[in-house]
């Protein structure tokens, strides 16, 4: 039995008994199995798959391949697009400034022959207006009246809530600015709320209400509607006097600005600054003029309550004011204060710049001339920051600055507005040293910024009359008492 058993299990000849047996309960699927018994096979593919296989392998080849060829053509054609959309857009700058130039002498011939007909219709209105006012105001005084309590119960509800709002608004992160805005209109709508009650009771009849200013000063700042409406009265009144105050008091102007001085009184009298203390009130009102207002009567400008003019000097790096000199001196003679500006192109140089404002002006001391001015607006050509980024903008506005301190050893006035501050400054408060010329038109209020606690000098409209001047003239308001003006003038 041994022998035969022996030949029966031959070493190298196939024995059942010895196969590997799967385990009883074992999970492994007919899938492993066969992948085990066919290991070219692709994972969880039905074997009769794999000519669908093959075929989504060559296609998949074919995109890769096509996509490869077609990149550097789609980035030659990007390019081109983008040369063709270049040389487009030059295009259309060289164009429109050629037409902005082309059209600028008919635009202004059109606003000369416009401003006299608006006046004169506005003459012929004024009357009616007042009529129509004397009429309305018992009633209008009535309904302020009657409605006074409710509107001070209003604002006595909502001030503490509003000011919880204006409290939480400084935490927002700057990640959430869209919330910021959305809490700052749901502000402006419950104030514009209140405004619809407050309007009748605030414009109706004299203003009973207090009013504060920046804390840079102490004295009364009156709005620019109140300043007019004052300055209608007393030429109302003058009108039906005897006319005795409005001369005496052109004569104390003169005297006290030396606008006809004594022979051999010179212009470093001792003197001078304690009559012009006397003479310039508090928000003292100004103008500022370019050669676009022409000829001016100075002396009408100086008794309208005019007390200091800002002149255009230089424009960029080759315009010179062909009136300069005329409209300077004339404020002068006028006795106002003047003070000359520099409309500021940072696509050239700062200092040959500042150099040419410093010669236009010469070299004056008399204690009637206001520092010079850097006008910085955005460019009047494209609307933009003459192609610089904040940064440059910041640079050249420092070495003009610098430039002019190192010649005439003042601080210069920056004039601005919020939006180029915002736009071309990136709100830089590096410059917040210097006296700030804020322009802001149809606010109560100028909003600050740049780093500045309170302006010096508000221009409050571009669309001012002024007698003794044709057309409008930009008007001012400086923030400080006549003392304070004078400190500014050398």
């Amino acid at each position: 039995m041994l022998g035969v058993w022996g030949l029966v299990n031959t070493p190298g000849q196939y024995n059942p008994e010895e196969d590997p047996r799967e385990p009883v309960g074992s999970s492994e699927s007919a899938d492993a199995t066969e992948r085990r018994a066919n290991p070219e096979r692709p994972p969880n593919a039905p074997g009769a798959s794999t000519g669908w296989q093959r075929a989504a392998r060559g296609t998949e080849r074919f995109a890769r391949d096509t996509a490869d060829r077609l990149r550097p053509v789609a980035r030659r054609t990007t390019d081109r697009i983008v040369r063709w959309l270049r040389r487009v857009l030059a295009t259309l700058a060289a164009l429109s400034e050629r037409v902005v130039r082309r059209a600028a002498p008919y635009a202004r011939r059109a606003h000369e022959r416009l401003i006299p007909a608006i006046e004169s219709a506005q003459r012929r209105i004024a009357p009616l207006l007042r009529r129509v006012w004397q009429r309305l105001s018992p009633t209008v005084e009535r309904v302020r009246r009657r409605l006074s309590p409710a509107v001070r119960r209003v604002r006595a509800e909502l001030e503490p809530r509003l000011a919880k709002l204006r409290a939480k608004l400084p935490e927002s992160s700057a990640r959430h600015r869209a919330s910021v805005r959305s809490r700052s209109v749901q502000l402006t709508a419950a104030v514009a709320a209140f405004g619809v009650l407050a309007i009748i009771v605030g414009t109706a009849g004299p203003d009973t209400g207090e009013r504060t200013t920046p804390a840079a000063h102490t004295v009364e700042l009156r709005s620019p509607d109140q300043a007019q409406s004052e300055q209608g009265a007393d030429s109302d009144s003058g009108q039906s006097g005897t006319g005795q105050d409005s001369s005496s008091s052109e004569g104390k102007r003169d005297k006290a600005l030396g606008a006809t001085p004594e022979p051999g009184s010179g212009p470093h009298s001792d003197s001078a600054p304690s009559k012009h203390e006397v003479d310039i009130p508090p928000n003292a009102h100004g103008i500022d003029v370019s050669n676009h207002n022409g000829p001016i009567d100075w002396n009408q400008v100086a008794a309208s309550g005019e007390h200091y003019a800002f002149v255009l000097a230089t424009d960029g790096g080759n315009f010179t004011n062909p009136m300069f000199q005329q409209q300077f001196n004339g404020a002068k003679n006028a006795g106002m204060l003047a003070g000359a500006y520099h409309f500021g192109r940072p696509n050239g140089s700062a200092v040959a710049q500042a150099d040419r404002l410093m010669d236009t002006m010469g070299t004056i001391n008399d204690g009637r001339t206001l520092p010079p001015v850097l006008d910085l607006e955005v460019s009047p050509n494209t609307g933009g920051c003459y192609g610089k980024t904040p940064g440059q903008m910041h640079a050249w506005t420092q070495t003009f600055l610098d430039r002019v301190k190192s010649r005439t050893g003042d601080e210069a006035i920056v004039y601005a507005n919020p939006s180029f501050w915002s736009t071309c400054m990136a709100g830089s408060q590096a410059f917040s040293e210097h006296p700030l010329w804020l322009a802001s038109y149809g606010v109560p209020q100028p909003s600050m910024f740049g780093g500045w606690n309170a302006y010096s000098f508000w221009q409050y409209t571009e669309k001012g009359s002024v007698p003794g001047i044709t057309g409008p003239v930009d008007r001012n308001l400086f923030q400080g008492s006549g003392a304070d003006l004078l400190k500014l003038a050398r």
